[in-house]
C-alpha cells in the first residue's frame, strides 16, 4: 500500500511540476504526502579570504532565506486540501543526496520529474534515492503529465533480482491496473532459457489474483532501452515498471546503460527500483 508520498521541494519554479505529480499519486491512494526541503548551505573555504564572522553571516543569510522558503511551502501545501508534512534539513551540498536517500526510507513512494524532462531533480539524487532508499521512485516525463491514468502497466521482466523487487515495488499500481503486460526482451542469447522468461513472474502474479499478458519482444539493434520503450508505446502503456541496475565507485552511482536510458527519455512514466 503507498500510505506516504515524498517529493522534493526547493521554492523554485520547479516545484509546480514536481507538487502536481506528487499530488496526482497521493490521490490515487489516499496518501499523506510528505515535502522535503533541503535547504542548502553555502560552503566557505578558508583560503578564499573569507573571514570566520563573514562565513557565519552567510550561513545565517541562508538559514533566513530557508525559513522564508520554508514559509512559502507550507503556504503551498495548505492549498492542495492534502494531508501533508514538511521536513526540512539544513545542509551542505556535498550531503544533498545522502539526506534525500534517508529520508526517503521512510516513504512508500519518491516522486521526481524524470531528468531532461524539465523541472527535474538533479540526477545524483534521484539515483542516491533509487539505490539508496529501499523504496521505488516514481519519474514522470514531463511536468504536466497525468500521474492519475495507470490502465496498462509493462513490467519490463530479465529474471533478476532487481526486476524482482520492481515487481513487488509495483504491486499497489498492479492491483489498480486495467491491464498488466509482463515483457521480456529476447536477446537470443540462450533460446531455451528465454523461451520461457517471465512465465514465472506471470505465475507469480496470478497467485495475487492480477492477470498478467506474457510478451516476448526481440530486442531491435542491440537496443534493449529502444525496445522497452517502443513496446510501450505500441501497447499505448502508462506506466513502465523497471529494475535499476547499476553500481557504486566510492559513493559515485553509475546507472546501467537500460536504466540510463529510460530514465532520461522514456515518453512514459517509470517505476524504478533497485
Amino acid at each position: 500500500m503507498i500510505k506516504d508520498v515524498m517529493v522534493r521541494l526547493d521554492g523554485s519554479a520547479s516545484d509546480d511540476p514536481r507538487l502536481h505529480a506528487a499530488t496526482d499519486l497521493a490521490e490515487i491512494f489516499d496518501s499523506q504526502l510528505v515535502a522535503l526541503f533541503i535547504n542548502v548551505l553555502p560552503h566557505i573555504v578558508p583560503d578564499e579570504g573569507i573571514a570566520v564572522v563573514d562565513s557565519a553571516v552567510l550561513i545565517n543569510q541562508a538559514r533566513e532565506a530557508g525559513d522564508a522558503i520554508e514559509a512559502k511551502l507550507n503556504d503551498r501545501l495548505s492549498q492542495i486540501r492534502k494531508r501533508f508534512e514538511l521536513r526540512r534539513f539544513d545542509v551542505f551540498a556535498d550531503v544533498v543526496t545522502d539526506v534525500a536517500a534517508r529520508e526517503a526510507r521512510s516513504a512508500d513512494a519518491f516522486v521526481a520529474i524524470r531528468p531532461n524532462g524539465g523541472g527535474e531533480e538533479s540526477a545524483s539524487v534521484l539515483e542516491g534515492v533509487l539505490f539508496g532508499s529501499g523504496h521505488h521512485l516514481i519519474l514522470v516525463p514531463q511536468p504536466q503529465s497525468d500521474t492519475r491514468a495507470f490502465g496498462h502497466i509493462v513490467v519490463a521482466w530479465n529474471g533478476s533480482r532487481e526486476s524482482a523487487r520492481a515487481l513487488s515495488e509495483s504491486m499497489p499500481y498492479l492491483y489498480r491496473a486495467q491491464n498488466v503486460s509482463v515483457v521480456s526482451v529476447v536477446e537470443d542469447r540462450d533460446i531455451e532459457q528465454e523461451a520461457v522468461l517471465g512465465e514465472d513472474a506471470v505465475l507469480h502474479l496470478a497467485h495475487h489474483g492480477i492477470h498478467a499478458a506474457l510478451r516476448h519482444v526481440p530486442v531491435e539493434n542491440r537496443d534493449v532501452a529502444a525496445t522497452l520503450l517502443n513496446e510501450a508505446q505500441r501497447s499505448d502503456a502508462d506506466l513502465i515498471v523497471l529494475g535499476g541496475y547499476g553500481h557504486s565507485r566510492v559513493r559515485e552511482w553509475l546507472l546501467g546503460g537500460v536504466t540510463h536510458t529510460l530514465m532520461h527519455k522514456s515518453p512514459v512514466p517509470l517505476l524504478l527500483a533497485h
